[in-house]
């Protein structure tokens, strides 16, 4: 899959329908996210057309490692607003996205408007209906402007509810920061947010085809926690045990995790497309009918791409993961 996706960091996500969608790029307020998950949100926000969505981490680019060249530095210097994670998912750009903070630029970290789970909080089962969250975080960002950077998992994209909830303080950056129109945008927050909705109800409807006892992940590193979360899943092991791809697995645990899995009888364990998969499959081959599956977890594929928006990225991941663990 990684060969597929281009090093574009352009999103610009098809909203039919945009009366401004013929303007010149030019003649329009740049707007800078760092994924191209959040550009594509942003770009739904903001009616695909109002503004002009750039992207600062590459199509198949890992968010966690990128690192910001003099040029992205320039670009966000140039930005009337820059819209982040967070919670450290960034964290070859923090620095980078501090210093054009300091020097002006807005920035609005999505993880700052919602809830957030810590790695004690995560893969506890909510249900197949998609229960209201428990005690997934006990403080909301907006209250302290990214007090939860780098103290909890920052995969919050892969919660659509938790999104949608996030969409108002987004949409109101958007408005007051880079001069869009407030009725329209507010229009087209409303009208995305209601797709997020049916978009989970997809999702959960896909995840009932499981029985709970088989909704059961290992994965790459910890990505999936806001999944589990939502949808009733949980996770037993992971290669890497946190938050971030940078850390580095340990080989007293690769040894455990061989034990956890076997045990566990999972029928297929879940690599990620933006990381190296060796440790995976090392893994896979010390078990007996335990397939790899790759995910696309951190980066949307190119405009025209089976995975080319947010919305078809959530439904894909439930789908691979559903289809890999359903047994005849």
């Amino acid at each position: 899959m990684l060969a597929q996706l281009a090093a574009v960091s352009l999103i610009a996500t098809a909203c039919a329908g945009s009366a401004d969608s013929a303007a010149p790029a030019s003649d329009k307020p740049v707007v800078l996210a760092t994924t191209s998950i959040w550009a594509d949100v942003v770009a739904n926000v903001s009616c695909d057309g109002l503004a002009s969505v750039d992207t600062v981490v590459p199509l198949g680019a890992d968010p966690h490692s990128f690192e910001a060249s003099l040029a992205d530095r320039g670009r966000m210097d140039d930005a009337v607003l820059i819209v982040a994670n967070g919670l450290g998912l960034e964290e070859g750009l923090d620095d980078t996205i501090d210093a054009a903070e300091t020097a002006g630029t807005p920035v609005v970290r999505i993880a700052d408007h919602l809830e957030v789970l810590h790695p004690e909080d995560e893969g506890d089962e909510h249900g197949d209906e998609g229960d209201e969250h428990d005690d997934e975080g006990d403080e909301h960002g907006d209250e302290d402007e990214h007090a939860h950077e780098g103290e909890g998992d920052p995969h919050i994209w892969f919660d659509p509810i938790q999104v949608a909830e996030a969409l108002p303080a987004l949409s109101e950056a958007l408005i007051t920061e880079a001069g869009l129109d407030r009725s329209r945008v507010e229009e087209c927050t409303d009208s995305y947010r209601a797709r997020l909705v049916e978009t989970d109800q997809e999702i959960t409807e896909l995840v009932a085809l499981l029985a709970p006892e088989d909704r059961l992940l290992v994965t790459s590193h910890d990505s999936l926690g806001y999944f589990a979360n939502r949808y009733g899943f949980e996770v037993i092991g992971t290669v890497i045990p946190a938050s971030s791809s940078l850390a580095e697995p340990n080989p007293a645990q690769l040894e455990a995790l061989v034990h956890v899995v076997d045990e566990a009888g999972v029928p297929a364990i879940f690599a990620e497309a933006q990381l190296s998969t060796a440790d995976i499959d090392a893994l896979a081959r010390r078990l007996d009918d335990v397939v790899v599956v790759t995910l696309l977890t951190g980066s949307l594929e190119p405009e025209g791409e089976e995975i080319d928006s947010y919305e078809s990225l959530l439904v894909s991941t439930a789908s691979t993961i559903v289809d890999s663990l359903l047994v005849d």
